[in-house]
Parts: structure tokens; C-alpha cells; sequence
């Protein structure tokens, strides 16, 4: 007997018997028409060459179940020499298990799966599909055994990628609907988090029923785009509360067509932008707060400044007309002269603090260096800066947000720290512009001073340090405050 042992019998579906009978049995039918007695067949010939071709392995059983023919494939398999088969019994073959099948009632080993070792030892699954055929006048039973090793391969690697497929799905952060005109084929488990139903609920649920804004149920119309000519690639959603008046999630429905088991459908993916929405409205928000307080400072420097000067300006000017004597006309003539010098000079420093002139001609460094000097001049505050940058430029942009957070710096430093001066400290090197910036005050709680009305300095400085792409580290060492931001270009 040979090494071939059954792992398992399998009944198998007509369309596969279908399959194999359509190549291997058109051949055996042939056969069977033209068979010959035993010695015709073992003359050389065309049809036994034919025969011995086919890769199937085949063979025909009497009614004894002794083998009467087989092909090169089956005496292959069975690891039988010289395919000299003719009279053995199926018992000296196969194994008792596979025996009893082909010696079962008449077609009972008839689309079957049955598994064989081969001559190697591996065990592979074939397929038994039988007709019946008559020789020498004995009526014969003819099989082909198909390899099903490859298919059952395929089909498990099917498998793996179905497991894999949905692996990576419930793994993504986005819950993912698929949907055919409009019912749910497909969920992953994200879903089930946002809509509280289940799996089973889910699947065949009209989409727009799965997502409606319970606050508003008859807001349909996001749905309405998911189909027919009015389909929509990408559109924001947003459940509310019951009074319509608070948004409580956010979400970006992105829509694409694709093919799903044959046929059209759209995968709908949910971003929750709630988080972005409120960083949106956060920074809206500082930016207005932000505009105000330029707005009021801007004419809080021409009213407290600028204002005075050319009232007293306007002043003087009329006393010039009553002036008795040259010489008392000349010395209201120089205090103009003074009062309307001192005007241009605050003009000057409202327009700087609009936008720095020096930094579009001449860039960072020199208008922090002109920025000290006027501080300096008026005795408001000692600035002591620290450069190597020696007139190097950089994007309009990073300057821009290096002074205004270095002003910001030194308005902090004046209104919590109570310093007198600071030390501005430029430094570029190995692709990056770092900032250090210390002062000789008390030193001030970042989180406390972010917190209450009116600290927007923080905040502030923070934003323009973001918007270009920065890192700020706020440290305190021996009392002090030091910032320091870097930049990379």
C-alpha cells in the first residue's frame, strides 16, 4: 500500500464539479468513445499519448474495485513505477479511509474533496469528479483527481487579507461607512461609538436615519449629496443639542465612489473636526482681541502723544499774532519749532509700532537696535542686545514675528516683573535662530499671568510663535524668567 493518507472528505459544490468536468471529462469522454481492447491501447498511438498527458491524474475502477487503466499523473501520485496499475485492488492503493469512499455505493466518491499524500509526503487536496464508461464489455467507473492545492492556497490567502483587511479598518481613527444607494453594507467598529447602535443594527440602516442630528432629524440635506448628480466629495456635519443653540461634535464627511461586491457604492469616512473647530474659534478669537488692543493703543498713542503736542502746537501759533516784540515772536517761533519736532518723533514711533520700516529695509537686527535706542533716549527701559546675526536676513515673516515677540517680551517684563532692563540675545547657527531673552526682574508665573483679564501677552506670544513653525520654552532659573525660542529655516 502506499504512504497516501485522507485528512479529510469534503462534498463539493456543483459549480466546482462543473469546473473540473468542463477541461479533463471532454478528454475522457473521448476516450471512452474510442476505447479498444487492452492490447490496442498499449500499441503506440496518438490517443494514449494524449491520454498520458493530461496533469490530472485519472483512472478507471471495475466493478470490483480493481484499478483497469490510469494516466502517468495518477501512477505519479501514488508513486506507483512503469503506471503498471491494471488489476490492482483500490485497498493496495489508498488508504482505508479513501478505499471506502470508491468502494461506497455507486458515484459516492462523485464530487468529493479528498486530500492524498504524494510521493514527498506533503498531504494535498483533490477534487473527485466521475463518469461511467464501458470497456471490454465491463462497465467501468472513470475519475480525475484535480489539485486543489493552489485554490485552497488562494482561498486562504483570501482570507488572511478579508482578516487583514478589516484589521487595518477597525484600527484607522475614523469610523467608515459603506453604503449602497443609501443602506449600510459595511461599518467599522469606530461606528458603533458615535451612533450607539450595533453591528447588526447598523448594517442595511438607511445612512441618513444612522447620522441624523437627533437635536434635528429632519436635517437631511448633508445626506442628499451622497448621490446621483448632487454628490459631494467632502462636507462638514455637526450634531447639536436639543435648542439647536450648542454644537456638541463636529465632522468632516469625506465621500468617494468606489466598487463594492459588484457594485457602485460610496465610502463615507468621518473626521471629528470638534477639536479643530474650537482651535479655529480660539484663535478667531485672539486674533480680534488681538486687533482691539492695537486699535486702542494706536489711539491711545495719538491722544495721549501725539494729541497734547499739536494742541499746544495750534496754541503757541496763535499767541504769534499778538507778539509785541521780535524777539518775544521768535521764542514762541522755536517752541513750535521744538513742539512740532517732538510731534514727528511720537509720529514716527505710532508708525513703528504700525510696522517697523527698518525691518522691510534693513531687517531684524536693526530695528531691535533702533527699537533700543529709542527706549534708551526717552529713559523708559535698558535694552542690551546680543547679535551675531551681523545684518543676515531671513523670510519677511519670521522677523516680523521676532519683533513683535520681543516687544511683547519686554511689555511683560515692564507690566509683571518690574525690571528696569533686559537682554536680548540673537544667535544663528547650524540652520536655526534662537532667541534668548532675560531681564533683572521678579520673574512672573506664565500660566497665572495667561489666566487673567487682560494678560494676553502670553497668549500672544505663543500664537506668533506657532504660526511660524517655532518651539518656546519658558525657564526659570534663580528667580528669573528666561524665554527662549527657536526657530528652524
Amino acid at each position: 500500500m502506499s504512504g497516501a493518507q485522507p485528512v479529510k472528505i469534503n462534498q463539493i459544490s456543483e459549480t466546482r464539479k462543473k469546473e473540473a468536468n468542463s477541461s479533463f471529462f471532454v478528454i475522457c469522454r473521448e476516450i471512452q468513445r474510442n476505447i479498444t481492447p487492452m492490447k490496442a491501447i498499449k500499441e503506440p498511438g496518438f490517443l494514449p499519448a494524449i491520454f498520458n498527458s493530461i496533469p490530472n491524474p485519472i483512472f478507471a475502477l471495475d466493478k470490483k474495485k480493481c484499478f483497469v487503466l490510469a494516466n502517468q499523473a495518477f501512477c505519479d501520485l501514488v508513486a506507483l513505477p512503469g503506471c503498471d496499475v491494471a488489476g490492482m485492488h483500490i485497498d493496495v492503493v489508498f488508504s482505508p479511509e479513501v478505499s471506502l469512499l470508491f468502494k461506497g455505493i455507486t458515484g459516492s466518491a462523485d464530487n468529493r474533496e479528498i486530500h492524498i499524500s504524494n510521493r514527498s509526503g506533503m498531504i494535498n487536496p483533490f477534487l473527485v469528479s466521475r463518469i461511467t464508461a464501458s470497456f471490454e464489455n465491463r462497465d467501468l467507473d472513470v475519475y480525475t483527481l484535480k489539485d486543489l492545492t493552489e485554490n485552497k492556497q488562494a482561498e486562504e490567502s483570501l482570507r488572511e487579507s478579508e482578516v487583514l483587511y478589516r484589521t487595518l479598518v477597525n484600527q484607522l481613527p475614523n469610523p467608515i461607512l459603506i453604503h449602497i444607494d443609501g443602506k449600510v453594507v459595511f461599518a467599522n467598529d469606530l461606528i458603533l461609538g458615535i451612533t450607539g447602535f450595533n453591528k447588526d443594527e447598523i448594517i442595511g440602516k438607511n445612512v441618513a436615519d444612522l447620522l441624523t442630528d437627533p437635536a434635528d432629524p429632519k436635517n437631511m440635506a448633508v445626506f442628499r449629496n451622497l448621490t446621483g448628480d448632487s454628490f459631494v466629495e467632502e462636507e462638514e456635519f455637526e450634531i447639536r443639542t436639543e435648542n439647536r443653540k450648542v454644537v456638541i461634535r463636529n465632522f468632516l464627511l469625506r465621500n468617494s465612489k468606489l466598487k463594492y461586491k459588484g457594485q457602485d457604492a460610496v465610502m463615507t469616512i468621518l473626521i471629528d473636526i470638534t477639536e479643530r473647530k474650537h482651535l479655529e474659534k480660539y484663535v478667531l478669537s485672539r486674533v480680534i482681541e488681538t486687533e482691539e488692543k492695537n486699535r486702542k493703543q494706536f489711539a491711545a498713542d495719538l491722544h495721549d502723544d501725539l494729541g497734547p503736542t499739536l494742541s499746544s502746537i495750534k496754541l503757541h501759533l496763535g499767541m504769534l499774532g499778538h507778539s509785541k516784540t521780535p524777539e518775544k515772536f521768535a521764542e514762541t517761533l522755536d517752541i513750535c519749532h521744538r513742539q512740532l519736532a517732538e510731534a514727528i518723533a511720537k509720529m514716527r514711533i505710532v508708525a513703528n509700532n504700525l510696522m517697523p520700516r527698518l525691518i522691510e529695509n534693513f531687517g531684524l537686527e536693526a530695528a531691535l537696535n533702533s527699537f533700543a535706542g529709542t527706549m534708551q533716549q526717552e529713559g523708559i527701559f535698558s535694552i542690551s542686545l546680543i547679535s551675531n546675526l551681523k545684518g543676515r536676513r531671513f523670510q519677511k515673516q519670521t522677523e516680523l514675528h521676532f519683533y513683535r515677540i520681543i516687544c511683547e517680551l519686554i511689555n511683560n517684563t515692564v507690566k509683571h516683573a518690574g525690571a528696569t532692563c533686559a537682554t536680548v540675545k540673537l544667535k544663528y547657527a547650524n540652520g536655526a535662530l534662537t532667541l534668548n531673552y532675560t531681564d533683572n526682574g521678579k520673574g512672573y508665573d506664565v500660566s497665572q499671568i495667561n489666566t487673567k483679564p487682560g494678560g494676553m501677552g502670553i497668549g500672544n506670544i505663543i500664537h506668533r510663535v506657532n504660526l511660524i513653525d517655532a518651539k518656546i520654552q519658558f525657564l526659570i532659573r534663580k528667580g528669573k524668567t528666561e524665554v527662549r525660542i527657536t526657530k528652524q529655516l
